[in-house]
């Protein structure tokens, strides 16, 4: 599941029967089921004949929390890859275009149904896994990921601009350093955190209805706690911290460069380890907030001797408590 890099070829005609009604919908269901920053869902859809484009929107008020846009774009690659997915469930095989042009476009990609074709085994899994995904902000049950999966979790988040790769136990303690010192630099950032508390839901803002973070969604022990910080997080000291990063199944997906296509790329390369995840009964979680501090970055980099640019973490494992429905 790879797109092309190819000229724009806005208005080519797709021969055949144009998707129906029905299957437009199930197109804009599956799409609004990827994970996105703060549940903002930046991205809109556009359907022509055989031919689904998703556009990125940029309106969501997030310079605290998303300053660069980096999250917007993993969130419309996490949107891609449902929507594709979404394309082949209904028996179409799919060519992916998009501009190439050297500025951000607000086009992500253009998906069309190019003839007849079912989907694989592997891609109904990850399908009907999509209704079933879900954050698990949680301490995971005390099971370790077997050998096997997560080889497989590896095999889906691997693409040609993407990298991911196993944080080691010897690498708990750089990994819980750097992360305990984003927690505390945002606990004690105001402003971060009058952003934060705008797009709690509950709270007086201007947060839209189905957008905004859930209160349960603010760890309280282990990793966690250190994703996403309110002023009210304990965070965890760094040597408890790095015990609890060596039971996990942490991964990092780093990039070749920080182009607008790779960040998308690696939203794409994210969801499609989190569906993979979720056919196996495992759960996950995703940690981008950190990543937004120059020296956590930076320091992931050098630290870890990753071959590009860190741009999230991904915890993996079994959930100590059956995980609560996705908000609607």
């Amino acid at each position: 599941m790879r797109w092309r890099r190819t000229k724009p070829r806005h208005g080519a005609a797709v021969a055949g029967q144009p998707w129906t009604s029905e299957d437009i919908a199930t197109l804009e269901r599956t799409v609004d089921r990827a994970p996105s920053v703060h549940n903002t869902r930046p991205w809109s859809l556009t359907v022509q004949d055989r031919a689904a484009t998703l556009h990125e929107r940029t309106n969501a008020e997030l310079e605290q929390h998303d300053p660069e846009g980096r999250d917007r774009r993993l969130s419309c690659g996490a949107a891609l890859t449902n929507l594709i997915l979404a394309v082949r469930n209904l028996g179409w095989a799919t060519e992916t275009r998009r501009e190439h042009s050297p500025d951000p476009p607000d086009e992500i990609a253009a998906v069309l149904g190019s003839h007849r074709e079912p989907p694989n085994a592997t891609e109904g899994q990850r399908y009907r896994a999509i209704i079933r995904r879900t954050s698990y902000r949680r301490v995971f049950e005390p099971r370790a990921v077997s050998y096997l999966s997560r080889e497989a979790l590896l095999a889906a988040a691997t693409s040609p601009t993407v990298f991911p790769r196993w944080v080691t136990m010897g690498e708990a303690p750089s990994v819980a350093e750097l992360l305990a010192y984003a927690a505390r630099v945002r606990r004690k950032d105001r402003s971060y955190q009058r952003e934060l508390a705008m797009w709690t839901v509950g709270a007086p803002g201007e947060v839209a209805p189905g957008e905004g973070v859930p209160a349960d969604a603010f760890g309280t022990e282990g990793v966690p706690a250190v994703g996403l910080t309110t002023s009210a997080t304990r965070v965890p000291d760094e040597q408890r911290l790095a015990a609890w990063i060596e039971t996990e199944s942490l991964m990092v997906l780093s990039t070749a460069s920080e182009d607008y296509y790779d960040h998308v790329s690696a939203g794409m390369a994210m969801q499609l380890a989190w569906l993979a995840a979720t056919s196996l009964g495992l759960v996950a979680s995703v940690m981008t907030q950190p990543l937004h501090l120059t020296e956590v970055r930076s320091g992931l980099r050098e630290r870890l001797g990753l071959p590009g640019e860190p741009q999230l973490l991904m915890r993996f494992g079994y959930p100590a408590a059956v995980p609560g429905p996705r908000r609607p």
